[in-house]
């Protein structure tokens, strides 16, 4: 494994808003209490809906974290980004309120969204437009929906004028932005980047869409047991929100302003199975070599990792596949390496999946402990890893990788070191 150097890629801050959580303090409790984010969706009408349920973000104000105006003129993704942004900064010692007043300084900061698309508004437009007439359509929704809103946002409110950019990679958008992000500092071509991913795809045309596909769970009558990534029987995943942005800059800068050094980025790759739409490459060949190829990157090979903060879906083929990728990547300690399983908590939030599991991995690496996978009563034969089911585990963890699965054959692996 690789010495620490000025030029390493560390974690200084991290922000999150989640299902079961928002900011470091709560994010952290619920992880590690293994919080069920899961509930029934009660802001809509669900009539005929396939699929009733999701992990939401409950108890979100937007104004806690910018003006009224400006709340107004964004969507959730929008609100979900700023908020993220500003408690990652600040977490990372720095004052959200006056990063861009160094001109300067302001230029070399980085914004690296990943999403796949600010839902809300599209729906929230499209129901003004056929229910209300067109006039009722705000002009705002040409901007709002972008995919690239989010990370537009955040530059303005904080007034942060390096590249500002968003990658659309389906449900690995999360880890290829912090992975552009690593890239970025690695080059040069940034001081400081502020990456992860951000969405809010809890609307009824997402909802009814991915039911649509059969890929949500339907266990309306029980919710709290819906999202069960490896589980016999599981059915789909459960539809989450949320955001989680990481404050990322070289090593010998964050020490040099005497910051605390959470976790080292050091290694990333992507690739793409050119197979299908929705279905991954059942042979998982390029899922394993995305696996490697980070690794690689990192200077390390799989025996060095402790543990393996899953994909893990929840849907049939994923986590059989996944399970399958993982025996080939991890060989004979294949039994011996945690895989626990985050989305069983907060479901799977699409475009910011992988930023939420970036934050699990700093906060796993920093405290020595693996968060628990919940809902695992019952074990796939065919998904047969060491899922950390009993609850939250102490144990020494050095580094820990986080992989990351799109629809369209997207993947993208991010390696993470303790500090």
């Amino acid at each position: 494994m690789n010495a620490s150097s000025a030029d390493d890629i560390v974690i200084t801050g991290l922000g999150v808003v989640s299902p079961i959580g928002t900011g470091r303090a709560a994010f952290t409790e619920g992880l590690f209490s293994g919080r069920n984010g899961a509930g029934i969706v009660d802001f809509y009408p669900t009539e005929g809906w396939r699929s009733r349920i999701c992990c939401r973000v409950r108890d979100f104000s937007p104004e806690a974290y910018m003006g009224p105006k400006s709340a107004r003129r964004m969507d959730r993704t929008g609100h979900f980004a700023v908020a993220a942004a500003r408690l990652a900064l600040a977490d990372a010692g720095y004052d959200p309120n006056t990063m861009g007043q160094d001109a300067a300084a302001s230029e070399r900061i980085a914004v690296v969204t990943g999403t796949c698309a600010p839902m809300e508004w599209i729906w929230t437009a499209h129901e003004a437009c056929f229910t209300r007439g067109p006039r009722h359509v705000p002009p705002t929704t040409v901007l709002a929906t972008f995919p690239d809103a989010g990370a537009a946002r955040i530059s303005m409110e904080l007034g942060l004028k390096g590249p500002s950019q968003t990658l659309s990679t389906a449900c690995a958008s999360g880890a290829d932005a912090l992975g552009h992000a690593w890239l970025l500092l690695r080059a040069g071509l940034c001081d400081v980047a502020i990456a992860g991913g951000v969405e809010a795809p809890i609307v009824p045309s997402a909802m009814i869409a991915f039911g649509q596909t059969r890929a949500l769970s339907e266990r309306n009558e029980t919710p709290l047991q819906a999202s069960r990534p490896f589980a016999f029987r599981r059915d789909g995943f459960v539809m989450g929100e949320g955001a989680g942005l990481l404050v990322l800059e070289r090593r010998g800068a964050a020490e040099a302003r005497g910051a605390t050094v959470r976790a080292v980025l050091a290694g990333y790759a992507a690739t793409t199975d050119a197979y299908h739409m929705t279905a991954p490459e059942p042979d998982g060949a390029q899922r394993l070599r995305a696996l490697h190829e980070a690794l690689a990157r990192a200077g390390m090979r799989p025996d060095d990792l402790d543990a393996v903060l899953a994909h893990g879906t929840g849907t049939p083929q994923n986590d059989e596949n996944e399970t399958r990728v993982l025996r080939s990547l991890l060989g004979a300690r294949a039994d011996a390496v945690p895989v626990p399983a985050l989305k069983s908590m907060v479901g799977h939030g699409l475009g910011a999946a992988a930023g939420l599991s970036a934050a699990a991995a700093v906060i796993c690496l920093e405290h020595q402990r693996l968060h628990p996978t919940i809902n695992l009563e019952t074990r796939d034969p065919e998904c047969d890893l060491d899922h950390v089911t009993e609850g939250a585990r102490d144990m020494p963890l050095r580094a820990v990788l986080v992989p990351a699965f799109g629809f369209g054959g997207k993947n993208a692996a991010l390696v993470l070191r303790s500090a």
